[in-house]
Formats: structure tokens, C-alpha cells, sequence
């Protein structure tokens, strides 16, 4: 049973009066006002929510090495809002009031896997960008699509992402039992299935050593050792937000094919895969540093 106050505070984040009233600042004034009001709530967090801002100070002071304390708060805030936005995007989007635009690179490849071979594929994410609107994208596929995610226990922001939702194509395999989650991911994977889950953070599964933003990092490497053993390909996609444009950007990188060296420990042969999925991450970040979401020390074992 919860009983922290960091628990606490975390529930409060995202409570059912606060989905409400930005659903209906998005439906009566529009995206642009429900935005200013979401600025306001993070500058708040900024204040007075410093088990947040904790979380963001180690991915702040990589991605801004040389920033002092102030500036680095003016980051926080930015990720916080930034976030908040996407949010608001993806409420937007499902209340049918904005259709954004977007451009595609690599997808095709994906859906040509996904849609016209046998093969299951793994869909390697990150908490980058506006991935709960990504979500939306893979609901249009003709397959099936399984996303893996971390135990929600916060029941309003449950609702709100729709988790376990019956009518449509998605779903979700919870990973607070890893060795279960692992079976699941396996067996959709030859069933041909699509599997959707992220690569930064472990949620407490083994990790490697890898270089991200000039430190060392440890990064969980699950998805490459699943991968090798149903001889699945990997293509790690993100979707990030051009601010100017009000665009986004899907952009799948090139598909890898993890493959088992024999008499190799594990961790040996699965390193350089996710040395270049941690590299593909890093160049995706310096180009857009306020979508980082990892809100996690991935520099601390």
C-alpha cells in the first residue's frame, strides 16, 4: 500500500477534476488559451512540486552541462509545459477538435512490416515527444498492436489514456511482473504481432552501459535480447512536434536485426544495439531538447 508522500503528490498530478477542466477550457476557448493555463500549472509544479523537478535535474544538467540554477529552472519549466502541451494535443485530437498535420520519414517501413509479412515487429519508443499521440496513429493499423507499459495505478489518468479500452486493435501488457511481461512480449512476436514499448527507461529490469550525452548511462536492453531470440526486427520510432509549423514529425530510423552470438554473454552482444538506439536517441534530443520526457537519473544504477 502507498504510503510516501511522493505517491502522494504524483496522484494528485494528474486527478480527475484536472482532466475535466482542461477538457473543457480545450472545448469552450480553444487549444491556445488551454495552453496558457497549463503554463500557469507549471510554474506551479516549478514552485512547489520538488520531487518533479528533482526528477528532471539529471537529464537538465546533461542535456544544458553548462547551465547555473536559474537557467536550469527555465528548463524545467520548459519540459514541463512542453509536455503539458502534448497533452493537450492529444485531449484535442480525440475530442475531434484539432487534426494536426504531420510528416512521415521511415514509417512506411514499419507499416509495410506490420501490415504485409509474417514477421512481429518491435516497435522501440521513448519518452520523447508526443508518444500517447502516436498511440492514436497505430490504432489505423491492420494488425494487431500490443503496447507495453508500466502499471498505471492513477484510475483518472487511466480513463484519460484510455488504457484497456475494448474497441479498437490495442493492447496493453502490463510489465510490474517482467518475467510475464517478457512471455507476453514473445508471444505476440510470433504471432506476428506488433510490440510497441520504450527503450530509456528500465522500470527495474537489467541495464547496460552505454555513452548518452557524453556520460555513461544505463539503458534496459530487454527488447534487443527478446528481439534475437523470436528473430523479430527492431526499428525504433519517434514522433517529436515542430513548434513553428505546428506539425509533427514521425520519424522512423533503420531497422535492426538483433542476432544472438553464440558462447558471447548476453550483455557482450546486445551492447551495440543499444549503443545505437541510445545514439539515435541523443541526435533526436539535441535537435528538440524540450520533448525529452525521461524525468529519471538513467546515469544512476
Amino acid at each position: 500500500m502507498p504510503n510516501s508522500d511522493t505517491d502522494t503528490v504524483e496522484r494528485k498530478r494528474g486527478n480527475e477534476s484536472g482532466f475535466v477542466f482542461f477538457i473543457a477550457v480545450l472545448r469552450l476557448f480553444g487549444i491556445k488559451h488551454a495552453r496558457r493555463f497549463a503554463a500557469m500549472v507549471c510554474f506551479y509544479y516549478l514552485l512547489f512540486d520538488w520531487s518533479a523537478v528533482r526528477k528532471s535535474l539529471p537529464y537538465v544538467r546533461h542535456a544544458y552541462p553548462g547551465a547555473g540554477f536559474l537557467k536550469r529552472l527555465f528548463r524545467i519549466h520548459k519540459l514541463f509545459y512542453s509536455q503539458a502541451c502534448m497533452l493537450l494535443d492529444r485531449s484535442s485530437f480525440l475530442c475531434g477538435l484539432t487534426d494536426f498535420d504531420h510528416d512521415c520519414s521511415g514509417y512506411e517501413i514499419f507499416r509495410h512490416l506490420a501490415e504485409e509479412t509474417d514477421e512481429g515487429v518491435l516497435l522501440l519508443g521513448a519518452h520523447f515527444g508526443n508518444w500517447q499521440l502516436a498511440v492514436e496513429g497505430l490504432k489505423s493499423l491492420n494488425c494487431n498492436v500490443n503496447i507495453v507499459v508500466h502499471e498505471e495505478t492513477n484510475e483518472a489518468a487511466k480513463r484519460y489514456l484510455e488504457i484497456n479500452s475494448e474497441d479498437s486493435n490495442i493492447n496493453y501488457i502490463f510489465t510490474n511482473n517482467m518475467a510475464h511481461g517478457s512471455l507476453e512480449i514473445a508471444s505476440a512476436l510470433c504471432n506476428g504481432e506488433v510490440v510497441c514499448l520504450m527503450g530509456d527507461r528500465s522500470y527495474g529490469s537489467e541495464t547496460i552501459e552505454v555513452d548518452f550525452f557524453g556520460d555513461k548511462a544505463f539503458f534496459p536492453y530487454s527488447a534487443f535480447a527478446i528481439a534475437a531470440k523470436t528473430e523479430s526486427p527492431v526499428i525504433p520510432l519517434f514522433i517529436c512536434k515542430d513548434w513553428e509549423s505546428e506539425r509533427y514529425l514521425v520519424i522512423g530510423s533503420e531497422t535492426m536485426r538483433p542476432v544472438k552470438v553464440s558462447g558471447t554473454p548476453m550483455t557482450e552482444w546486445v551492447r551495440p544495439w543499444v549503443q545505437e538506439y541510445a545514439k539515435q536517441l541523443e541526435m533526436m534530443i539535441i535537435k528538440h531538447p524540450e520533448q525529452c520526457f525521461l524525468f529519471t537519473d538513467i546515469w544512476t544504477k
